[in-house]
C-alpha cells in the first residue's frame, strides 16, 4: 500500500511539472508573440507595407529557389547513381567482352599453323591478358569506391584464377626468342596452351564468363531502374518546385493579409468612433490607440478632435445659457424700464402740463395784486411787501415756473428715451428713426458724457428704416458705452476727448452710422475676435463679452447689415454699420451690402 501511494504522489508530481513546463512555455510563446506585434505596432505604414512586401517576396524567392535546389539535388543524386551504374555495366560488359575474346583468341592459336596468323593471335592473346588485368584492376577500384555485394563475390570467387590464368598466358606466349619463332616452338607453345584450357584455372575462367552473363543482367536492370528514377526524380523535382512556389505565394498571401489587416483594423476602429460619435452625437467615445504608426496619430488626432468638440459644445451650452440669462434680464430689464417710464410719466406729464396753469394763475395774481397797489395805499401792506421782497419775487417766480418746465420736459424725454429703449423683444419690424435712437441713447448716457468728453455730430438727411428699434437702441448703448469707456481709460487725460457720429445715405438702399472715438484703439491681435461671445479685455466682473457680440448679431442676423471695425492703437476705433432702408428677404443674397 505504502509503495503504491508514493507512486501515486511520484505520478502526480510528475504531471505537476509537466503542466508547469508547458505554462512556461506557452506564456513564453505569449510573450514572444506580445513582442512580435508590439513592434509590428510601432512600424509606420510605409514601413508596414514595406516589409510585408519585402517578407512576401523573400518567401516566395527563398521557398521557390529551395525547390530548386531541392529538386536539383535529388535530380542529380539519381543522375550520379545513373552514371554509377552506367560505368559498372561498362566495366562488366568489358571485361565479359576480353574474357569472350581471350577464349576465341586462344581456340584460334591452337587451330592456326600459318605462321602469320598464329603471330597475329598470338599478339590479341597478348593483348587481351594485359586488358583483361586492367579491367580487373578497375573494377576492383569501382567495387571499392562503390561497394556492391555481388560484385564483391564475384571479385573474391574468380579475380584471383583469371589473373593467374592470364599470368599463365603471357608466361606461355613470351617464353623463348618470341622475334624468331619457329614450327617447332608453335607447337610446344599450342600444347603449353592445350594443357593450360585443360586445366581447373581455365574451367574457371569459363565459370566466371557465366557469372558476368548474370552480373551485367542484374548491372544492366538496374542501370535501367536508375534512368527510370531519374525520369521519376525529374517529376519530383518539378512537383517539389511547384510545392514549393504554392506554399511561398499561400505564405506570402498570410503574410500580405496579416500586413493589410494590421492597417485596416486600427484604421476601421477609428472609422467605426467616428461614425458612431456622428450617429449617436456622443463626444465621450474615444477612438483606441493601439499603434503608434500614421493610423494611430490619426486615431490621436481624432481623439482630440472629439474632446475639443465636447468642449466647444460644452462652451457654446454655457454661452446660450449664458446669453438665454442675459436675454431675460434684459427683458425683465426692458419690463422694468417700461413700468418705471410709466410710474413715472403719469405724474411728470401732470406737472408739466400744471406748469403752464400755474404760470397763468401766477400772471393773473400779479395783475391784480398790482391793481390793488393802484387803488389802495395802505402803510402795513407796503411794509409788508418791502418785507416779503415783492419785487424779487415778481421777477424770479416766472424764472422758476420756466426752470420748473425745462426739467419737467427733460423729464418727459428722459421717460420716452427709457420707452423706446425697454422695447427690446419686438417681433415686427417697424419704421425706425436712426437720429431719435442715437439722440435718447445719448440722453440716457448723459451723465457719463461728462464736460471733457464732446460729441460730435455730423447727421446727413436720413429717411425712416425699417427694422427694430428696441434693438437698434441696444446696439447705438453698446458701441457708445464701449466709447465713452475707451475714452475713460485713456491714458492722456488732458487731450480733448470725442465722440463723432456721422450719419449718411450710401445709396437709395443703404444707410450707414459710424461712430468715431479718439481713445485708445484696439491692438490688432484684438481686432478679430471683438465680436466672438464672451471676448472682453475689461477685467473681470465690468465686461460680460455679450455687447458687441450682440451688437453683431442685431445688425447682421436680424436686419441683414454689416457692422466693421477699423481701429489703430493710440488713434481710436472706428464702427460702422451699415443697414439698409427696406426690410430684405433673409434668402436674398444681393440684398447684402457690399463695400
Amino acid at each position: 500500500m505504502r509503495s503504491a501511494k508514493t507512486k501515486n504522489v511520484s505520478v502526480k508530481d510528475n504531471q505537476t511539472n509537466n503542466f508547469s513546463t508547458k505554462e512556461s512555455v506557452t506564456q513564453s510563446l505569449l510573450n514572444h508573440q506580445s513582442w512580435i506585434i508590439g513592434l509590428i505596432n510601432n512600424l509606420s505604414i510605409s514601413k508596414k507595407i514595406a516589409w510585408g512586401y519585402t517578407l512576401a517576396l523573400s518567401v516566395a524567392v527563398v521557398g521557390t529557389v529551395a525547390g530548386f535546389i531541392l529538386g536539383d539535388y535529388y535530380q542529380r543524386q539519381a543522375i550520379i547513381q545513373k552514371q554509377e551504374k552506367w560505368q559498372e555495366s561498362q566495366l562488366i560488359r568489358n571485361l565479359h567482352a576480353v574474357l569472350l575474346e581471350l577464349q576465341a583468341h586462344q581456340g584460334k592459336i591452337l587451330v592456326f599453323t600459318d605462321l602469320a596468323h598464329w603471330q597475329e593471335e598470338r599478339t590479341h592473346l597478348i593483348q587481351h591478358s594485359t586488358e583483361l588485368q586492367e579491367l580487373w584492376s578497375e573494377l576492383k577500384t569501382y567495387a571499392n569506391r562503390y561497394p556492391n555485394k555481388k560484385i564483391s563475390d564475384f571479385l573474391q570467387t574468380y579475380e584471383s584464377s583469371s589473373i593467374v590464368y592470364s599470368q599463365q598466358i603471357m608466361a606461355v606466349l613470351n617464353q623463348g626468342d618470341t622475334s624468331n619463332l619457329k614450327a617447332e616452338n608453335i607447337a610446344i607453345t599450342k600444347k603449353q596452351l592445350l594443357t593450360l584450357t585443360q586445366s581447373n584455372i581455365y574451367i574457371k575462367l569459363h565459370e566466371s564468363t557465366d557469372a558476368l552473363d548474370k552480373l551485367l543482367e542484374a548491372s544492366e536492370g538496374s542501370f535501367q531502374r536508375k534512368e527510370i528514377a531519374v525520369l521519376a526524380t525529374e517529376k519530383v523535382r518539378d512537383r517539389i518546385i511547384i510545392i514549393s512556389m504554392l506554399l511561398s505565394v499561400a505564405i506570402a498571401i498570410v503574410l500580405a493579409h496579416y500586413t493589410s489587416r494590421a492597417i485596416a483594423r486600427p484604421l476601421k476602429a477609428v472609422h467605426d468612433i467616428a461614425l458612431k460619435v456622428t450617429q449617436e452625437s456622443n463626444f465621450s467615445l474615444q477612438a483606441p490607440v493601439t499603434t503608434a504608426d500614421e493610423v494611430g496619430m490619426l486615431a490621436d488626432s481624432l481623439n482630440q478632435l472629439i474632446q475639443r468638440v465636447n468642449t466647444l459644445l460644452a462652451e457654446q451650452k454655457a454661452e446660450a445659457s449664458r446669453q438665454l440669462i442675459q436675454n431675460e434680464k434684459m427683458s425683465s430689464l426692458g419690463q422694468m424700464l417700461a413700468g418705471v417710464a410709466h410710474e413715472i410719466n403719469n405724474p411728470v406729464n401732470f406737472m408739466y402740463g400744471n406748469l403752464q396753469h400755474t404760470n397763468a394763475y401766477f400772471q393773473n395774481l400779479l395783475m391784480l395784486l398790482e391793481a390793488y397797489q393802484a387803488k389802495i395805499q395802505d402803510d402795513e401792506l407796503v411794509a409788508l411787501a418791502e418785507e416779503i421782497d415783492l419785487d424779487f419775487i415778481k421777477q424770479d417766480l416766472p424764472k422758476l415756473l420756466q426752470s420748473m418746465q425745462v426739467g419737467a420736459k427733460r423729464a418727459k424725454e428722459i421717460v420716452l428715451s427709457l420707452k423706446n429703449f425697454s422695447r427690446l423683444d419686438e417681433t415686427e419690424f417697424h419704421a425706425v428713426d436712426i437720429h431719435a435712437c442715437i439722440e435718447s441713447t445719448l440722453l440716457i448716457l448723459n451723465n457719463r458724457l461728462k464736460k471733457r468728453i464732446a460729441v460730435v455730430k455730423k447727421y446727413g438727411e436720413l429717411p425712416n428704416i425699417e427694422g427694430y428699434g428696441g434693438a437698434l437702441y441696444q446696439v447705438f448703448m453698446n458701441i457708445l458705452s464701449n466709447a465713452i469707456d475707451a475714452l475713460e481709460e485713456s491714458e492722456n487725460e488732458e487731450a480733448s476727448q470725442e465722440i463723432i457720429i456721422t450719419t449718411q445715405c450710401l445709396d437709395e438702399e443703404w444707410i450707414q452710422i459710424k461712430i468715431a472715438d479718439n481713445g485708445s484703439g484696439i491692438s490688432p491681435e484684438y481686432q478679430q475676435k471683438i465680436f466672438e461671445t464672451f471676448f472682453t479685455t475689461k477685467p473681470i466682473g465690468v465686461g460680460t463679452g455679450l455687447g458687441l457680440s450682440i451688437s453683431y448679431q442685431i445688425v447682421v442676423e436680424k436686419h441683414l447689415g454689416q457692422l466693421t471695425c477699423e481701429s489703430e492703437v493710440g488713434e481710436g476705433t472706428t464702427f460702422a454699420i451699415a443697414l439698409p432702408i427696406k426690410r430684405p428677404n433673409a434668402n436674398d443674397n444681393s440684398a447684402k451690402y457690399s463695400t
